[in-house]
């Protein structure tokens, strides 16, 4: 299974799917005998159609950025779309590690929280041991709900300044575990 996630991992990062910003870190977690990675996420500023955040199935993902944005992204992919409702978010790193046992899971955990990671938690205790690893740096609010504006455009760089400062601040947690591998 390590193999085959080692390689999906390769190939992902070859097709340019990967966040380069988190690349280093993925690359320190792998070279462990205790670890391997299976899914990550540097974190994003998501602009995204749907009733409401966590529909999976009828999300749509209208722009995403795995960097601070300005506000003329922000009213250009909100301009482009008719969407009746959609949603402004700023979703926190995660990333999801295979550990050898549980005891290199709990190693993980307390360094996970150490760097700021507080919402980490064992995920599966089946064939293989998975941590995720999360902070909880996260943002969700509706600009426009069912053909309806909310929030005017003089607004937009305040919610732009907070969406970028937690964005920011949850990227730098991200250099703190890297340290501790």
């Amino acid at each position: 299974m390590r193999s085959k996630a080692l390689s999906q991992l390769r190939e992902h990062m070859l097709q340019g799917r990967v966040d380069p910003d988190i690349v280093d870190l993925l690359d320190r977690i792998n070279s462990s005998s205790d670890y391997y990675t299976t899914s990550s996420c540097s974190g994003r500023i998501q602009l995204a159609a749907c009733e409401h955040p966590g529909e999976k199935g009828r999300l749509r993902v209208l722009a995403k950025w795995h960097r601070p944005i300005n506000v003329e992204e922000l009213v250009l992919a909100l301009s482009a779309s008719q969407e009746p409702s959609i949603w402004f978010s700023v979703h926190p790193p995660i990333l999801h590690i295979v550990a050898r046992d549980l005891e290199a899971a709990r190693r993980l955990l307390v360094h996970a929280r150490n760097s700021g990671f507080k919402h980490s938690g064992i995920q599966g205790l089946g064939r293989r041991v998975v941590v995720e690893v999360m902070s909880m740096e996260r943002l969700e609010t509706p600009l426009r709900l069912r053909g309806v504006d909310l929030l005017e455009p003089w607004a937009y760089p305040m919610l732009v300044d907070a969406a970028n400062r937690l964005l920011v601040r949850s990227k730098r947690r991200l250099e703190k575990l890297k340290e501790l591998f």
